[in-house]
């Protein structure tokens, strides 16, 4: 399976990369950035996006055969409304707008493309409702959620949206002790990666995917990974010996 991720430089991105390398059901994964990626692996292919309000022509036919996109790319908020507007908002549904018209439409056997959007626990899809702390940045993200759904309403045939709402999240190696990462509705980089990943492969139940199922589903689903890792070697060593 071929996949798309952007913000692959960040601390989530990072990790979603790290995975999808490993993945055996991820073939190919193009990463979509404005500079080189320090990552070499012949699964990769970095391609250069300077713009990405704008997909030339080589950009999707770099993309093309693609099945998902895990959009993971975002800004904090010490940027301009404006700027913090573009980028949160505006790259990530036009990005969406782009894959459903231009890539969605030759997938095998009628299948639909998915697109998993990472936002966060505090995100509020209502504008008029009053919040006492990071109202512009958790507003945007609810219009960015409410636009992706509006998208694949509009597109029922061909594409399939996901939101990834996690809380706290943590390095891998955190010292934060997983008893009280439910209770602090928080979750480990990894974990998270592992479970937008599996999203963009298989999808999920539910449209929006809250921190507790994002921690509790990564969780299982990384020692299966582990599991499956663990069999391959052994099956290697024995056709060695």
């Amino acid at each position: 399976m071929k996949i798309i991720l952007t913000g692959a430089t960040g601390f989530i991105g990072s990790e979603v990369v790290r995975f999808a390398i490993l993945h055996p059901s991820i073939t190919s994964v193009v990463v979509l950035s404005r500079r080189q990626f320090p990552i070499k692996d012949p699964k990769l292919t970095v391609v250069i996006q300077n713009d990405f309000l704008n997909y030339s022509e080589s950009i999707l036919e770099a993309c093309a055969g693609a099945e998902a996109c895990i959009w993971s790319l975002g800004v904090a908020r010490s940027l301009s409304p404006e700027q913090n507007r573009k980028i949160n908002l505006d790259y990530t549904i036009n990005a969406a707008k782009s894959f459903t018209e231009r890539l969605a439409p030759s997938l095998d056997n009628g299948k639909k493309f998915r697109f998993v959007y990472l936002s966060g626990m505090f995100t509020e899809r209502d504008p008029n409702k009053s919040l006492w702390f990071m109202k512009k940045a958790r507003l945007i993200r609810g219009e960015v959620e409410t636009k992706l759904m509006e998208l694949q309403e509009g597109n029922r045939e061909s594409l399939l949206t996901y939101v990834a709402r996690p809380g706290g999240v943590q390095a891998k190696n955190s010292l934060f002790p997983g008893l009280l990462q439910p209770w602090a509705r928080a979750i480990t980089v990894d974990d998270l990666a592992v479970k937008m990943l599996d999203t963009a492969i298989n999808g999920h139940k539910s449209q929006t995917i809250e921190v507790d199922v994002l921690r509790d589903e990564g969780k299982a689903l990384k020692k299966e990974l582990e599991k499956g890792r663990k069999q391959n070697e052994a099956s290697r060593e024995g056709q060695r010996d």
